[in-house]
């Protein structure tokens, strides 16, 4: 059986930010849409950044949690991050080392998925020989 690419695994429904975006408003929109992680995309649609929970943990330890402090100060900007074409083989290095979610980016860097640890489980867990 031929191994699946990565865009046959990712999310498309994806939460996103703009750079600019005040860190309060970030936090809402995490905690309405249920999500422990946005994308931070630019007005091109390229991914700028990734701003996790454990970045809002060195905000606040840092700040008010109010401030007016932009997404982009406190954002990951060294995003490991996949194409739609790697195998679901090549996941295995970024997941080992830790990564539970990873931007899917075209050519161009433009964001057009996420695969997290529970997609790669999920294929896993139905794929089983």
């Amino acid at each position: 059986m031929d191994e699946p690419i990565v865009e046959h695994l990712m999310s498309t429904d994806l939460v996103t930010i703009a750079p600019g975006a005040a860190a309060a408003d970030a936090a809402s929109r995490m905690l309405e849409t249920g999500v422990s992680s946005l994308l931070v995309v630019d007005d091109d649609g390229r991914l700028a950044g990734l701003v996790t929970a454990t970045d809002f943990v060195s905000l606040v330890r840092r700040n008010d949690p109010e401030d007016e402090t932009p997404v982009e100060a406190f954002m990951t900007t060294d995003v490991v991050t996949v194409s739609p074409d790697d195998s679901v083989e090549e996941l295995a290095a970024p997941t080992d080392r830790g990564y539970t979610h990873l931007p899917v980016v075209d050519a161009d860097s433009r964001l057009v998925g996420m695969v997290s640890a529970t997609d790669l489980t999920t294929y896993l867990s139905e794929h089983r020989r």
